[in-house]
């Protein structure tokens, strides 16, 4: 038994060194491809975007609203965020919240958190006139984050109005003489008439003024006018210590008669008694000078001969 097993282990042993001396053959054919690596850990793992809510920018366009009697001027708020659901832009006035309320929504956004960063942008303007208040305004955006967090920013604008006044009357200004009347009327022949009135001169706040019945003096682009209907009048102003000329035309005479020199009181007002001798007009003057215009009324009154 041992030396059949002496045998057998020759017969491996010689086998053995064969197999090592055997020749190596040069047409060997090669892999067809390159064996691909296991993965390593970390390798072909898709990291989720981390949303960075934020407002980026908040911009007002003009710092400064000018705004004219009669017209309009708009201002524009500009907001730039990142990865927010949802934005809100209110107007907040001087006195409060909420001035020229209302609100402006971005609405929710679509797409996952691993879509990377969102920027979006939105603007919202407002309109300002002659009526709106004077002051500092102020924009208040509120932007809610992907995170469900809050998110605020302010700007600040101020309105102004732009305050144009006529310059100072480089004329004379106008002056009219308001109801004049010759009574009574008719009246019979070598009767006493009495003639009566008001010497007025223009006068609107700032010392504007008229230079005829409604037109306003110094007026800019012919849309000024200093009507009793607007803010910035002030009324005709009595005309005191003013010498008014009384004189008479008779029907079918083309001659004016001078007939007598009155002069106005403190008030403005005037007042004569004269004789009716015939039909015809009645009138009084002023003359003016360098300060004020002339201005005159007239009446017609009919004499009874029985």
């Amino acid at each position: 038994m041992v030396k059949r097993a002496a045998t057998t282990l020759v017969a491996v042993a010689m086998g053995a060194t064969a197999l090592a001396t055997a020749p190596a053959y040069a047409d060997t054919v090669a892999p067809t491809s390159s064996p691909t690596p296991s993965p390593t850990a970390g390798e072909n793992f898709h990291k989720p975007y981390t949303p960075d809510p934020r407002i980026v920018s908040v911009d007002v366009d003009p710092d400064v609203v000018v705004v004219s009697r009669g017209r309009s001027a708009q201002v524009t708020a500009r907001v730039t965020t990142k990865d927010v659901q949802s934005v809100d832009i209110d107007l907040w006035g001087p006195w409060g919240h909420g001035d020229h309320g209302g609100d402006h929504w971005f609405g929710k956004r679509r797409g996952g958190h691993d879509d990377g960063p969102k920027f979006d942008r939105a603007s919202r303007s407002w309109s300002f006139d002659w009526s709106d208040r004077a002051g500092t305004y102020r924009v208040h955006v509120e932007a809610i984050g992907l995170d469900g967090k809050k998110y605020t920013e302010d700007r600040s604008f101020t309105v102004k109005r732009r305050e144009w006044h006529a310059p100072r009357p480089s004329g004379p200004k106008a002056t009219r003489i308001a109801g004049f009347d010759a009574t009574p009327e008719p009246v019979r022949k070598g009767r006493s008439l009495t003639l009566k009135g008001t010497l007025q001169v223009a006068q609107c706040w700032g010392d504007w003024y008229y230079d005829d019945w409604d037109n306003f003096s110094g007026r800019r682009g012919g849309d000024r006018y200093c009507f009793d209907s607007r803010d910035y009048w002030n009324d005709w102003h009595w005309l005191g210590s003013q010498d008014v000329e009384v004189y008479f035309q008779p029907s079918g005479s083309p001659r004016w008669q001078y007939v007598d020199t009155i002069e106005t009181d403190g008030d403005g007002d005037f007042a004569t008694s004269v004789r009716a001798w015939r039909s015809g007009t009645w009138a009084v003057r002023f003359d003016g000078n360098r300060r004020l215009k002339g201005s005159e009324a007239t009446d017609y009154v009919k004499v009874w001969r029985h």
